[in-house]
Parts: structure tokens; C-alpha cells; sequence
């Protein structure tokens, strides 16, 4: 063969591969497209001896012609796919389901699943990947759940502080389980800057968890009073519908920091006196023909210290019983402030009303102080 002829040989099978790389994109460009919502998923947590955990990747033919699965390959009998049988038009979703069988397992989940689909002739793989890690069933605190939330039992909805140091964190836990015979998964809203939830994404079936509520103390130093925060809690199913949404509330009593006095400003400092800290509203009658009867009852607050007494907050859990705000209420070095408590005889029906009406101010030596308040309702 001379050396034209090879020239010629040579350009033609050039010609001949570009053509067919040409035909190869062409192919691909209206061909099928698989395209995953996601390409990892992680378990978090999984009971060795809690059943079947399960997940389905979900994906959509973004391409422009039908999307077939030819094949679904894990690394681990322990692993099990199912998927969409059949071609899927362009736009069209699909389902790949991978269900992870625990049992005897524990320790790191990392699995990795192959698909292979027809694009680019049924050459083209695609790889998934599980992740988690295989334990023993958490242990169930020894608790009572006293309300239900979505089917979450929890310890409370009511948390309050003892204690609250706004130079530091500070934290507040209530105990969860999850009552559903399904996992049920968990957001949050109204939460503000200076408050963190540590809280589970999910619950299992029968699984036990925690709510930690974290206040950063630095960022509320200009919060004076006991107050109460509120808090939105969503509880959904795997399908997203809402189980429940539920307000859990955090309080605190936010202080001065006495920590900065001198020695001067201690002894200069205002003093709190409380004339009675019991307040016995005794039994209330329903007014004639059943009309609503409203009975005071004062609280005496008297400065009896060196210097101006701020009230930052005069505040009480039962709503039953009705207070003035008094939150920045100045009362001067040796004067009596008169405040009046309340209560409705409708509001108390048979139901005995017995609770403490907290009273945060400046006096260093008291900050928070207490009243207690008792009534009882009887017929006429």
C-alpha cells in the first residue's frame, strides 16, 4: 500500500470515529436522565433489634426519552433494593427503596448501592450511599410523661430554670418518647437568636430522646423579669402531614448582675419587704344568679433599703389569678407600693386555685421572691 493510500485509510477512520462520538452525544443529549433528589442518606441511630430501617431515594427522568432501571446492586446481603419497574417518561418520578436489615450489625453503617439505568446504552451506573450507625436501643429514662404531643410523650411543655446565670449557658432537658408506631420527624419555629434546641431530626417507633433547651446568658443580659419564651414544636410523619404544633414554653428569671456591686452599692442597695406572703383568697361564692364576682386581695410592697427598688416583673402561672404589670415600677427609699390581686368567681368554678406569684426586682439579697395564693369555690 503506498503511502497516499494510508493517508486516505487514515482519514477514514477518523471520519469514521468522530461520526460515531457525534451519534454517541447526539444519543445522549435525547436520551433518558437520572437524576436523584439526593445520592446520600443518613440513618443517624438504628436499633440493632428494632426491625427493618428503610429509606427511598427518590429520583425524576430529566432527560427526553424513557428512563429505565436495568439493575440495583448493594455491596451487603444485608441490604435489600426494590425500584420502579419500567420505563419512566421524561419528568416523570421514580422510586429506588433500600431497606437495611440491623440485626447483629452494630457498629458504622457505610453501603454503597450501584444503579444502573439505559442511558448511554445501558452502560451508565450511578452510585447511592447509606449511612448510620448500628446501637442498642437507647435505655428508657425512669420518667412520667405527663402530656402528649403528635403521639410524643413528654416529660413536660412547661419548663422552667431554677437557676439562671446570664454570664454563662444555660440549659433546661425534658425527657421524649415517641408513642407512633411509625418515626415521626421534628422541626422547629419561633425560635429566637439566643436560644438553641438540641433535639433529634427523628424519633423511631417506641424510641426514647431528649429536648435540650440551651439560653445563651450573654446575649440576654438586657432582659430583666421572669419571663417566658414559647416555642413552636411540628411533629410529622414520614409522608410530611403534620401529627401535631405545639407550643412548649421555656421560663427564666433573668437578674441583675450583683456580681459587679462594690461594697458600697451593696449597702446602698434597695430592700424588698413583703407584708404578707400568704394571700388566702378563701372560698368565693358565684355571684347572684350565677354572675361573675370579681374578689381583691392587696399585696404591700415597701422599700425599706437605701436606694430606688425596681420591680422587674410581678408574674404568676395560673392564669386565673390577675395581676397589674409592673415591670420597671420605681418605688421609692421607705414607700409603700399597694398592688391588687384578683380573681374572678367564674374563673375558679370547683377547681381549687393554689399557686405562687413571683415578684423579680434589684434588691440583691432577694431577687426573687415569692407569694403564695390559695382560693376555693363553692355554691351558693
Amino acid at each position: 500500500m503506498t503511502g497516499k493510500s494510508l493517508i486516505i485509510l487514515f482519514s477514514i477512520l477518523i471520519f469514521n470515529g468522530i461520526s460515531h462520538a457525534e451519534a454517541k452525544n447526539a444519543d445522549d443529549e435525547n436520551g433518558p436522565v437520572f437524576s436523584p433528589a439526593e445520592t446520600t442518606y443518613n440513618f443517624g441511630q438504628i436499633g440493632e433489634n428494632d426491625g427493618y430501617a428503610e429509606h427511598a431515594f427518590k429520583f425524576v427522568n430529566t432527560g427526553k426519552a424513557p428512563l429505565t432501571i436495568l439493575n440495583v446492586q448493594t455491596t451487603c446481603g444485608c441490604t435489600r433494593p426494590e425500584w420502579t419497574q419500567g420505563p419512566i417518561e421524561p419528568g416523570k418520578e421514580g422510586y429506588i427503596i433500600i431497606t437495611f436489615v440491623p440485626k447483629g450489625r452494630i457498629g458504622p453503617l457505610n453501603k454503597t448501592i450501584t444503579v444502573q439505568t439505559n442511558e448511554s446504552g445501558g452502560y451508565k451506573r450511578h452510585r447511592l450511599t447509606i449511612l448510620g450507625e448500628v446501637v442498642d436501643k437507647p435505655r428508657e429514662p425512669d420518667v412520667v410523661f405527663m402530656d402528649t404531643v403528635g403521639g410524643m410523650g413528654i416529660e413536660k411543655k412547661n419548663l422552667i430554670f431554677k437557676t439562671f446565670n446570664s454570664a454563662t449557658t444555660n440549659s433546661i432537658t425534658a425527657n421524649i418518647k415517641n408513642c407512633n408506631d411509625e418515626t415521626v420527624y421534628f422541626s422547629w419555629t419561633n425560635v429566637p437568636d439566643y436560644m438553641t434546641i438540641q433535639a433529634p431530626d427523628s424519633l423511631k417507633a417506641d424510641w426514647p430522646g431528649e429536648l435540650v433547651f440551651i439560653v445563651d446568658g450573654v446575649k440576654t443580659a438586657e432582659k430583666r423579669g421572669r419571663i417566658t419564651d414559647k416555642y413552636t414544636w411540628v411533629v410529622k410523619n414520614r409522608e410530611g402531614h403534620t401529627l401535631s404544633n405545639e407550643t412548649l414554653s421555656v421560663t427564666a428569671n433573668y437578674l441583675d448582675d450583683f456580681s459587679k456591686m462594690s461594697p458600697l452599692q451593696t449597702v446602698s442597695a434597695p430592700a424588698l419587704e413583703i407584708q404578707k406572703t400568704i394571700i388566702d383568697f378563701g372560698a368565693i361564692k358565684k355571684g347572684v344568679f350565677g354572675m361573675n364576682k370579681t374578689v381583691n386581695k392587696p399585696i404591700l410592697l415597701t422599700n425599706s433599703g437605701k436606694s430606688d427598688l425596681i420591680i422587674h416583673s410581678l408574674t404568676v402561672d395560673d392564669e386565673r389569678l390577675h395581676l397589674p404589670d409592673l415591670k420597671g415600677k420605681t418605688i421609692k427609699v421607705g414607700e409603700t407600693f399597694t398592688v391588687q390581686a384578683s380573681i374572678k368567681s367564674k374563673e375558679i368554678n370547683t377547681e381549687i386555685l393554689d399557686t405562687e406569684i413571683y415578684v423579680v426586682c434589684n434588691d440583691p439579697k432577694g431577687p426573687v421572691r415569692l407569694i403564695k395564693a390559695t382560693a376555693n369555690s363553692v355554691e351558693n
